[in-house]
């Protein structure tokens, strides 16, 4: 019996085992996915320096570039234009992040700690408000009563203004824990700017062993397809990252101009919270209605109006400008990578699912492109099925 198995058989066998085994490993993460995600936080704890390191390398490699390009210009020459400019581009990259601390967080502060010390008195006046409404309208809320309770009232009030009260605990605990990350931050910077200096030598290396392991034709695709990766990582964390800082100081400036109280720090939630795809602006509207709604019920209900503007500016108009097609996802996948992304990894996930599934979108819809081709095939809406 021949069991010589020829080239076309060869690397059916092979997809097919990739299959089988992409398979069985999908099976086994969404089976034991507490204990893959437990695993998976342990070690992004350990790898945070280098993984900080990575997105300071990336998001700094364009400024990089354009510094060593100045540099050349001006006749410096040899490895050192590289390093400099690493250098050039990372402290540019503090000071824009310092400048922006620098400017916001004492405001923010100021305005928090106004807003945890004036918290019971504003919870005051929303109760009076309620009470005179139900006595005007002459609403029955006996039924209400008996089911919360004739304290509910006081209570809550207690409840809040404890809550408030321990929030600048919370805050000086939180302040022990950042701290405790700069060593991190720190090491992250120094694996930055290693990266920096040698990434010509990292690419050169993966490309020498992708080629090495795998045929041209394949490691001519993966070489493609990692320039692509970057291009869509690099576009969406810009372009959002644009579009947010726009949309936040749009909010700024409407909530100073219809004199709503703590612009700053209900602008910089909303700019913040923008980052994540469509969730985000309702997340970030959340925490100020919130507030608004306990200094005053109207300005609640304007803020959340507000906002509703914004986001339909932001949507329809801004972000196709910033971001436009970049992305190449339908409005249905950035939904799914959000709600998925979201329920796996939380916030982050929530994030990065967007980028993360264009990839994965971009490679099946290519591969799909490719199999389509090479059968001679167009499939198209109204294709007749025989």
């Amino acid at each position: 019996m021949n069991l010589k198995l020829t080239e076309e058989n060869r690397s059916k066998v092979i997809a097919n085992s990739i299959v089988v085994v992409i398979g069985i490993t999908v099976f086994f993460a969404f089976y034991r996915f507490d204990e893959l995600r437990a695993g998976f936080d342990v070690m992004i704890g350990k790898l945070f320096p280098f993984i900080f390191g990575f997105a300071i390398a990336f998001l700094l490699d364009k400024p990089m570039m354009m510094f060593e390009e100045f540099l050349k210009k001006v006749g410096l020459k040899g490895k050192g234009v590289r390093n400099l400019a690493a250098i050039l581009a990372l402290i540019l990259g503090f000071i824009m992040v310092s400048a922006l601390l620098w400017l916001l967080i004492p405001q923010v502060l100021t305005s928090l700690f106004d807003l945890i010390d004036k918290a019971p008195g504003y919870l005051g006046h929303f109760f009076d408000f309620v009470n005179d409404v139900i006595v005007r309208e002459n609403i029955d809320i006996s039924y209400l009563y008996e089911f919360l309770g004739t304290d509910f009232e006081k209570e809550l009030i207690t409840n809040l203004t404890s809550f408030f009260s321990s929030s600048l605990p919370q805050m000086v605990t939180l302040t022990g824990k950042v701290t405790s990350t700069f060593f991190n931050i720190i090491l992250g910077m120094m694996a930055g700017l290693y990266i920096m200096f040698e990434k010509e030598n990292f690419i050169l290396g993966i490309k020498r062993t992708t080629y090495a392991f795998c045929s041209k034709p394949v490691a001519d695709y993966l070489s493609r397809f990692a320039k692509i990766t970057a291009d869509i990582f690099n576009n969406f964390i810009v372009g959002k990252a644009i579009d947010s800082v726009i949309i936040g100081v749009i909010t700024y400036v409407l909530m100073t101009i219809f004199k709503m109280p703590y612009a700053l720090l209900l602008s910089v939630i909303v700019g913040t919270t923008n980052m994540i795809p469509v969730f985000g602006p309702f997340i970030g509207a959340i925490p100020g209605v919130f507030i608004l709604m306990i200094i005053h019920p109207l300005q609640g209900l304007y803020f959340a109006l507000l906002i509703l503007a914004i986001q339909q500016f932001d949507g329809n108009i801004l972000g196709p400008i910033i971001l436009g097609d970049k992305l190449g996802l339908p409005s249905l996948a950035i939904l799914f990578a959000v709600v998925i992304g979201g329920g796996m990894f939380g916030i982050l996930g929530m994030f990065i699912g967007v980028p993360i599934f264009a990839v994965i979108y971009t490679a099946v819809r290519e591969v799909v492109e490719y199999r389509l081709n090479k059968k001679n095939l167009k499939v198209e809406l109204n294709t007749k099925v025989e």
